[in-house]
């Protein structure tokens, strides 16, 4: 930079000097003396003449040149920069690939919200529709191979009702584990094991029946294991809405008891009530259903209908039921979900002795509030209240559950 300056004045004066008036004169004859002195030799004019253009060209260049780098310099670092990131993020994919297809061997890093390696946007996406869709996880198959969720479900239930001339208090407690686990991709294993507390009073309404008095009879143990398979058999696309088909199998391990058994009393046209609080049905039950969830954003619409065929046991034969659900829900932000379902069911007849019981049809409607909380990585709590829509339905029941879904897999070796 110094020399560019030196060799810029230095031009400037040459320029100066020349057009001062130093200028190559001929000699005329009868010129004086002082005119002759005053006069550069032609010789020595036109090589100072020559000097002062090579200056100046080298001057013009100059001025040419850092005009020129200093308009490009900023193209040129801007040019660098656009090379630099597109050279780191083409290594940054590169590196990701290497570590989704190393990942056993190679150490993870962890994301703090999802716990998933980086790079893996798909796995990410997934799992992040999983922890959304919670609240749909009986209506639809939410996991893939290998996959395994435990729920734990703690509930209480009252209900009161009047068979005259008694009335009747039945509160009923329960606690249970429910297993989720995906054999292949679109089929999911379901295990329900509950333990039941049932708790019954009987008491006359009417002053001619005190006789009777005041009952309570309590029981307490393992209920009706259930379980469930279920397939994904379409995924929802356009107008198709996701459509499971379920088989549901219920046991009859909940120790037999008859509830509260009408019969015959000693006078004509009253009645007595056995009080045998039961944790079970005492029958096995075969079924099956359909579900349907439809996204009609930001609600989910979700609705089911099956048929459950309850076994015939010696003489007796209970009517067969016909359930069905219909509801919605909607996520209230990436961790928040607000459902709420018309849950019912038909249920037939009863048969004694192949005859039809006439008045054991019931009708059992009742409406369900749920709001779905993730509270950690694969952890949610879900409150829940539900309220009896008729007669025949329980007056109250509430409760919550608790899922869990474990971050490892843990496929079977038979199921490919």
């Amino acid at each position: 930079m110094i020399k560019k300056c030196m060799v810029f004045i230095c031009g400037a004066f040459l320029l100066a000097l020349v057009d001062s008036g130093v200028s190559h004169a001929r000699t005329k004859a009868g010129a004086t003396k002082s005119a002759v002195e005053d006069t550069v030799p032609r010789s020595e004019y036109e090589k100072l003449k020559q000097e002062v253009e090579a200056l100046k060209a080298q001057v013009q260049i100059l001025i040419e040149n850092e005009t020129w780098e200093r308009e490009s310099l900023p193209q040129a670092q801007a040019q660098k920069t656009q090379e630099a990131a597109a050279e780191t993020s083409e290594q940054g994919e590169k590196t990701a690939t290497a570590r989704a297809e190393t990942a056993p061997a190679a150490p993870k890093k962890v994301s703090p919200e999802m716990g998933l390696k980086e790079g893996d946007r798909e796995k990410e996406a997934e799992e992040a529709k999983i922890e959304l869709d919670q609240f749909l996880r009986s209506q639809k198959v939410l996991f893939k191979r290998g996959d395994l969720q435990v729920e734990f479900i703690a509930s209480y239930a009252q209900d009161t009702s009047e068979i005259s001339p008694y009335k009747v208090r039945a509160r009923a407690a329960s606690a249970g584990v429910l297993f989720r686990y995906g054999l292949i991709d679109d089929l999911e294993l379901d295990i329900s094991v509950p333990f039941n507390f049932q708790e019954l009073e009987l008491d006359t309404i009417q002053p001619f029946f005190a006789r009777e008095g005041f009952r309570r009879q309590d029981g307490s143990g393992l209920g009706d294991v259930s379980g469930s398979l279920r397939w994904g058999a379409l995924h929802e696309e356009g107008l198709v809405p996701e459509t499971t088909l379920s088989l549901n199998v219920k046991s009859d391990t909940g120790r037999e008891g008859r509830g509260l058994t009408s019969v015959l009393g000693p006078s004509v046209g009253s009645n007595l009530l056995i009080v045998d609080p039961s944790l079970g049905t005492g029958f096995w039950n075969v079924g099956g259903s359909v579900s349907l969830v439809k996204t009609v954003d930001p609600v989910v619409l979700f609705g089911s209908l099956g048929y459950n065929a309850v076994l015939e046991d010696g003489r007796i034969d209970p009517g067969d039921q016909i359930p069905y659900s219909l509801g919605m829900g909607f996520s209230l932000n990436d961790r928040v979900s607000f459902s709420t379902a018309l849950n019912g069911a038909a249920i037939l007849r009863d048969k004694i002795d192949g005859r039809e019981i006439t008045g054991s049809g019931r009708d059992i409607h009742s409406l369900n509030l749920a709001v779905t909380v993730q509270v950690a990585k694969g952890l949610f709590v879900e409150p829940f209240v539900n309220f009896g829509l008729t007669e025949e339905a329980t007056d109250f029941f509430a409760g919550v559950n608790v899922p869990y879904r474990f971050d490892r897999q843990y496929p079977l070796p038979f199921f490919r």
